[in-house]
């Protein structure tokens, strides 16, 4: 990846840190929401940063940090899946949910930020151009 491409990954690394302290149901942020609430939806309370939504965040995006820092694409891809598929996994079990979920109207801009961002992380590693070879990929 061009040096163009590891800063743009390296802020878009941060800005998916950055998604576990704004709201995602209410005025319920990333961290008060419990990772065990994907398997029993509509769990929501305050809980420690270790079991909390804001783990698995914090864990994709210091993969993806440590891969725009050493110039390792895998790295890069790797946190970025992590980051969509977490917030999406949680937003894709309230909305099937039948027993009381967290509506899919109440879902705030914490999680979907969350998954967009690692969206566009997961581009900017698809499309970056490669250094060694000046083919983009």
């Amino acid at each position: 990846m061009k040096s163009l491409a590891r800063v743009v990954a390296l802020l878009l690394a941060l800005v998916v840190a950055g998604c576990q302290f704004l709201p995602w149901v209410g005025d319920v942020t990333g961290i008060d929401i419990p990772w065990r609430s994907v398997l029993s939806p509509g769990e929501v309370g305050a809980t420690g940063w270790l079991a909390s939504m804001g783990l698995p965040l914090t864990i994709a995006a210091g993969v993806a940090l440590l891969g725009a820092l050493t110039n390792l694409r895998a790295l890069v891809v790797i946190g970025a899946l992590l980051a969509v598929a977490v917030p999406s996994a949680w937003i894709l079990v309230n909305a099937l949910d039948s027993t009381g979920g967290v509506p899919l109207s109440a879902i705030r801009i914490g999680a979907y930020g969350a998954a967009i961002t690692g969206f566009l992380l997961l581009l900017v590693a698809a499309v970056a151009a490669d250094v060694r070879r000046q083919t983009v990929r």
